[in-house]
């Protein structure tokens, strides 16, 4: 049988084998009109929560019908937090976007005293569109969780025992090797546009994050954001 489909698709009540599901009308239309697949080929489909599905299609007449024929669970090797001040502008979405492509677990907005989120209650909808978008795109089966905004003092206190933890800081030293505890997020911090005040830095310092410097200039937020994940998901997926 052929292989349908080059993206993948997203099923958040991805069942077992031998389940049948009715596909709904966005990925219904992608399947039968975009790709033009036909009953007998094979594509996957993911849940977002480390699932990767091979699906049979049943037919594409009248509604796109699957059966799921396997089911395998990949486990997240690399977790990667990304705490974020808010960029300047309309950079949000593209900032959601790329970081969703580059693997991120999380994308904690943060307040801070130079910037706040404050569209950010408008957007979640199409954030949201666009970290399935992403996920979809990059093949990947862990969906990034787009939290909503909180102060940055109150998410510093919030972070696991025993993370890696890196601060975006021009002055910052060069960085270092990828490592974190095992099965333990690596985080990265970055201020918002107008950068981290002195208490909310000395703050992030006294938490244990490292200052590092991801070019050599200065960086927008949403550039730093993607240099520090790209960074990260360049790391060995086998190293701790």
């Amino acid at each position: 049988m052929a292989e349908a489909l080059p993206a993948l698709l997203y099923l958040p009540a991805l069942a077992g084998p031998g389940t049948q599901v009715d596909l709904d009308a966005a990925e219904a239309h992608y399947v039968a009109r975009v790709c033009r697949a036909r009953a007998g080929e094979r594509l996957e489909a993911t849940d977002g929560r480390g699932a990767r599905a091979t699906l049979r299609l049943v037919t594409v007449r009248g509604g796109v019908r699957v059966e799921v024929e396997a089911v395998r669970h990949e486990p997240l090797a690399r977790p990667a937090w990304v705490l974020c001040g808010a960029p300047e502008g309309e950079r949000a979405d593209w900032l959601v976007e790329k970081l969703a492509e580059l693997g991120v677990t999380r994308f904690q907005p943060v307040d801070t005293a130079r910037g706040a989120w404050r569209r950010a209650a408008d957007r979640r909808e199409r954030w949201e569109r666009l970290a399935v978008a992403a996920l979809r795109q990059s093949r990947r089966v862990h969906r990034m969780a787009i939290l909503e905004p909180t102060p940055l003092d109150r998410a510093l206190a919030g972070l696991p025992a025993g993370c890696g933890r890196w601060l975006a800081d021009a002055d910052g030293l060069p960085v270092p090797g990828t490592t974190a505890g095992q099965g333990l997020p690596g985080v990265g911090l970055i201020g918002p546009s107008g950068g981290l005040d002195g208490g909310e830095r000395d703050a992030a310092l006294e938490a244990g994050f490292r200052p590092i410097r991801l070019a050599d200039a200065r960086l927008r937020a949403e550039t730093a954001a993607l240099a520090w994940a790209a960074w990260w998901a360049s790391g060995d997926p086998s190293t701790p």
